[in-house]
């Protein structure tokens, strides 16, 4: 099964929207898929413990908190502080899939 959703960039990036695939692996315990928007493509693993939620994305080094998955004020902060090296256009097609999960009832 896949999602599709649009990544909203900043006024000055061109384009300023493009399109992202989610592809749903494994929602068990947690949820694993692919997202791929733009070239780029994220193996996830996105999930809950006791006191927050994290993603991981083993095939580019990343794992760290997460607030809500609609919250990407927050989650785009974390991201873009804790990884500085990712780029922009990466880390809000991250991003805007967690909002597109929210949507879907995926905590």
């Amino acid at each position: 099964m896949s999602l599709f959703y649009k990544c909203h960039g900043t006024k000055h990036m061109n384009p300023a929207i493009w399109k992202g695939e989610i592809t749903f692996l494994d929602c068990s315990k947690f949820i694993e898929i692919n997202i791929s928007a733009r070239g780029s493509t994220f193996h996830a693993i996105i999930g809950a413990h006791s006191y927050n939620n994290f993603i991981c994305v083993p095939n580019w080094g990343i794992g760290t908190e997460l607030a809500g998955l609609s919250d990407r004020f927050w989650n785009l902060e974390r991201l873009t502080t804790v990884y500085p090296d990712i780029s922009q256009v990466d880390t809000i097609s991250i991003v805007d899939a967690l909002v597109e999960l929210s949507k879907h009832d995926y905590k």
